[in-house]
């Protein structure tokens, strides 16, 4: 009996240990600087005073800040506040451009709830959340030099836009209890705190940049939380400028007489949402197929029609 007891604590402790330390040194290409930004311009708007948090400090600040305001493609601005410490409008500019171009590489849903950038001198960690981002820029030079400044905004950002919504939510949890596992020990052991952001750029890399990551590296993050990916996928999450709203174009159609099969394929991009209509006049348009997610590219889809196709029957692919 002790035996077995033993064996099945063992069991479980394999089966419960997170596959990752912390996920943003996963792999340091999930996002890359050439990837697109939706970063539209930066319009310097004056110095004043603004409280900011300093982890230098471990504390709150008042500073007379170098202001910036940043705008994006999207229609989403953001304040950029830059410590005076570095001395003048000029260099402080510089400092808000770097990373207001960075910060536009982010989702339209991981930039909705950020209103403030803070920027510091400092070997210090990043922050998310108080709709702000916060930087060291000493700490930058040391996520860019091991490739994950990126990486490490989509963490930040999703404790900033997504925390509020989702980390307490029933449908989370139900989710986070399911897996019965965490994707790090970072989340493990601060599950309430850390959780959604720890999960969330994994998800983004198996959904939006599968062929940037190892299979095994894949096959990790689908084991240890099939449900949190089932829950993130649910979500209308916008993720402009990963995905690029543009109109699809069918490739090839083909119809199978005898199995009343028609089968579809089109240029996709990798996580986006599509649907697939139908009309017979062009003008109404019948949705077949909806949330159907992309997991290659291109995409090819065959549907069991269980009737004959007309001869004007129309079929169309787009996004949702």
């Amino acid at each position: 009996m002790r035996v077995l007891l033993l064996l099945l604590l063992c069991s479980y402790s394999l089966r419960a240990e997170p596959p990752f330390l912390g996920t943003i040194f996963i792999d340091p290409d999930i996002i890359k600087p050439s990837d697109p930004s939706a970063y539209l311009g930066l319009a310097d708007a004056r110095q004043d005073y603004r409280t900011m948090y300093d982890r230098r400090e471990n504390n709150w600040v008042r500073r007379n800040a170098y202001l910036f305001n940043a705008t994006y493609k999207d229609g989403l601005k953001i304040e950029v506040q830059v410590n005076p410490e570095f001395g003048s409008a000029g260099e402080a500019r510089k400092e808000a451009v770097k990373y207001a171009d960075v910060i536009g590489q982010l989702t339209t849903s991981l930039r909705r709830d950020v209103e403030t950038v803070w920027i510091h001198k400092g070997v210090n960690p990043f922050g998310g959340g108080n709709n702000n981002l916060l930087i060291h820029t000493g700490q930058a030079v040391k996520y860019i030099k091991d490739g994950i400044l990126e990486e490490t905004f989509v963490h930040e950002a999703a404790h900033t836009s997504l925390d509020s919504r989702h980390a307490n939510r029933s449908k989370w949890l139900a989710a986070q209890k399911a897996d019965d596992e965490f994707i790090s020990n970072y989340a493990k052991d601060y599950p309430n705190r850390e959780d959604v952001a720890e999960s969330y750029l994994p998800y983004f890399a198996i959904r939006y940049r599968p062929d940037r990551i190892s299979k095994s590296l894949a096959s990790k993050i689908m084991q240890a939380i099939p449900n949190r990916i089932k829950y993130f996928d649910s979500l209308s999450l916008k993720m402009y400028p990963v995905i690029q709203r543009e109109a699809p174009s069918i490739d090839q159609l083909s119809y199978s007489e005898p199995k009343k099969l028609i089968t579809i394929t089109w240029g996709s991009q990798f996580g986006a949402k599509y649907i697939i209509q139908s009309s017979s006049d062009l003008s109404e348009w019948k949705t077949i197929v909806s949330d159907l997610i992309a997991k290659s590219s291109p995409t090819s889809v065959s549907i069991n029609l269980d009737r004959t196709v007309n001869t004007r029957e129309f079929y169309r692919v787009g996004l949702e």
